[in-house]
């Protein structure tokens, strides 16, 4: 019985989330002590964070690809990803990414229920600090198994919007061989919100009671949403507790569970409305208007130089995942020979298109302004500054690891669908406001959204400029069971994905 771990020496000086998996350890041995549990937990963060996880395929690679983010056509050389966005899941160029997806996700599950198991066999003595320790592993865990089990289904199973029959995926709970029994997507999605449900009580003690000054700068006289986005990114102040309570943005934490659980129950439908409505009004009137714990990036860290630039606005970021090399993988991958080249092979669609309301006149637009560039081709193309690579070196430690998994304005973007489920047009405005005009956009909304349909065609239109190479427009267009647009070059035109939501289970799903 083994399981991925990292080495079992950490110091201050030696940064937890540095550590490589060096080996598998036997857990006779990684479990005896607190630190192999620390060690554990440490594994199961860095393999999500690989390539075939959400260091690539699941943000800006193979679902940026699929949900029709990049252009097509006889005139783009070579792109990466053609099969992908055609949505052709066999083929040699997409097959072994769709297993490795399925396998990567659900040996991180394993390791996740090793872990779960021996905590809940483990002394809280063998912890440095006993019985809390304890819990805050075990949320973290808990939380991280909901989430990836959450994608493997919103993947690999049809969306409740399509009204499916039949059993799907295993929700698995136990670290055996055993073969799990296959769920409906109900039963599932139920399995998922008692972890979280679980993992958020107890990390609401570890983040509000326990150790919240590792959430927020308790420092500064003002609250801000910069600040706090600093600390949990990249600590200044580590106190007597050490470096493994820290660096809450790139762990599980209270409020990264909430917006979790906000994405979760809006995707199983009306049902479970009100309990999506709880999650997203506790992170708005709670951490964004009250205690200013989240927030969105200030337009001068947008508008700057671009060394300085940030250009992954992370001050609203509830969650994210650290990758020490992933600018370096990024432009390996999508330039052709280096960046000095400026030729991309993942050229963004329909970008014109896409902010045209927004860059008239007076208007503009941060997300296209700042954030994209553009090659210097004679035919130019579009593409994300997210992953470049910033020289300054604050913001190197915070930035250019760091891969977005949910945001604060996902969660202004649910409230505001919510608004327009009821008909209160108004309300569902302002949260959309929220977000747009934290990006620069000025265009007032109220001049121009008349009912429910407009204001949904303004939330879908405002998630695709804010998630472009972050993975989740394809998950929005399959739970409201839309056909997408079309990256092809003539752009604009719909794409019917009946068929094409539902990845393929490779054959390897016997052995699970």
């Amino acid at each position: 019985m083994l399981i991925a771990c990292g080495a079992l020496s950490m110091t201050a000086c030696n940064n937890w989330l540095d550590v490589t998996p060096e080996n598998s350890i036997a857990d006779s041995d990684l479990f005896e002590e607190g630190y192999g549990f620390r060690n554990a937990l440490n594994g199961i963060y860095i393999n999500l964070a690989e390539p075939d996880l959400y260091g690539c395929e699941l943000s800006w690679g193979f679902l940026s690809a699929v949900g029709q983010q990049y252009m097509q056509g006889d005139d783009v050389e070579s792109p990466l990803y053609r099969d992908a966005a055609l949505r052709l899941y066999n083929t040699d160029q997409t097959e072994s990414v769709v297993k490795n997806i399925w396998e990567k996700g659900y040996l991180v599950i394993a390791n996740v229920n090793k872990l779960l198991a021996e905590l809940k066999e483990a002394d809280p003595s063998i912890f440095a600090y006993g019985e809390e320790e304890k819990d805050m592993i075990y949320g973290e865990a808990l939380a991280l198994r909901a989430m990836m089990h959450f994608d493997l289904l919103r993947l690999f199973a049809p969306s409740p919007a399509s009204n499916p029959t039949g059993t799907y995926l295993p929700y698995r709970v136990e670290f055996d061989a055993n073969v799990a029994p296959k769920l409906t997507v109900r039963a599932f999605l139920e399995k998922v919100y008692a972890d979280f449900e679980e993992a958020g009580k107890l990390l609401k003690k570890v983040d509000l009671e326990w150790h919240p000054e590792a959430m927020y700068a308790s420092g500064k006289t003002e609250p801000s949403a910069y600040y706090a986005a600093f600390f949990r990114l990249a600590p200044s102040a580590i106190d007597e507790m050490g470096i493994f309570f820290w660096y809450r943005g790139f762990r599980m934490n209270y409020m990264s569970v909430l917006g979790l659980m906000a994405r979760a129950y809006m995707y199983g439908g009306e049902t479970y409305y009100l309990n999506a409505r709880s999650c997203a009004k506790e992170l708005y009137d709670q951490f964004y208007k009250n205690r200013i714990w989240i927030g969105f990036t200030e337009a001068s860290n947008i508008t700057c130089g671009i060394s300085l630039r940030h250009l992954k606005v992370i001050d609203d970021m509830l969650f994210g995942l650290y990758k020490q090399t992933l600018t370096e993988d990024y432009q390996e991958k999508v330039w052709r020979t280096s960046l000095s080249s400026n030729t991309t092979r993942l050229p963004l669609a329909n970008i014109e298109t896409l902010f045209a309301a927004d860059n008239v006149g007076q208007y503009s637009d941060y997300r296209l302004d700042y954030l994209i560039g553009q090659t210097n081709e004679a035919n130019s193309r579009y593409y994300t500054l997210k992953y470049n690579e910033s020289t300054d070196d604050q913001m190197m430690k915070m930035e250019n690891p760091t891969i977005p998994v949910m945001r604060f304005s996902e969660v202004c973007h649910i409230l505001a669908e919510l608004c327009a489920k009821e008909g209160n047009i108004s309300e569902g405005i302002e949260y959309l406001e929220t977000v747009r005009r934290a990006r620069g956009a000025e265009r007032s909304l109220s001049l121009t959204v008349q009912d429910a349909d407009d204001l949904m065609e303004e939330i879908i239109m405002d998630a695709r400029k804010e998630f472009l190479g972050e993975g989740q427009t394809f998950f929005l267009y399959k739970r409201l069971n839309m056909s997408m647009i079309d990256s092809g070059n003539d752009g604009g035109t719909q794409i019917d994905m009946s068929g094409s939501y539902v990845l393929p289970v490779p054959t390897s799903e016997s052995i699970n």
